[in-house]
């Protein structure tokens, strides 16, 4: 009876470890669609945890850049970890944030996390994948909150790593 109970509590003890994919390549790179240029993707893998950090570097619908008729501010939508649902795709929840400025002393006070929607990534190969996006901020954010009055927005994009 005790080994039974040693056995299973091995396997499951085991099991999670067995069913964590292990991603197929090092996806880590700047990702851009080239027929698109303007925005991109940075994808930071880290070997041995296979968490990722990626950040989509885009423009802000809620914000027109005084300093040029027609442009938008920057935005950056941030996916701080992520599942690996298979070798080659992830998929983790993503975050519009706010802070002190870089020039600025930090002030953890300052901080503000909003989580707006997931992101995935299919990779077809080591240079090549889909992005795919789901934005939907939370309902009655705060006016001060980092994603107060950003659009819900979804869609999918072709990527491939900018080459140097």
């Amino acid at each position: 009876m005790i080994r039974k109970f040693a056995a299973a509590t091995l396997f499951a003890m085991a099991f999670p470890a067995m069913a964590q994919n292990v991603p197929a390549a090092n996806y880590s790179d700047i990702w851009w669609n080239p027929n698109e240029s303007g925005w991109g993707v940075t994808f930071t893998q880290h070997p041995g945890t296979n968490q990722v950090f990626a950040v989509w570097y885009t423009y802000d619908p809620r914000e027109s850049d005084p300093a040029s008729s027609g442009n938008f501010k920057p935005l950056w939508i941030v996916m701080s970890g992520g599942t690996w649902t298979s070798p080659t795709s992830l998929t983790g929840d993503v975050y519009v944030t706010n802070g002190t400025p870089f020039a600025m002393g930090w002030n953890p006070n300052s901080l503000q996390v909003d989580r707006v929607g997931t992101f995935s990534f299919n990779f077809q190969s080591s240079s090549t994948g889909n992005f795919s996006y789901n934005i939907a901020p939370p309902a009655g954010l705060a006016s001060d909150r980092p994603a107060f009055g950003l659009p819900s927005f979804s869609g999918t994009k072709v990527i491939q790593r900018q080459s140097f």
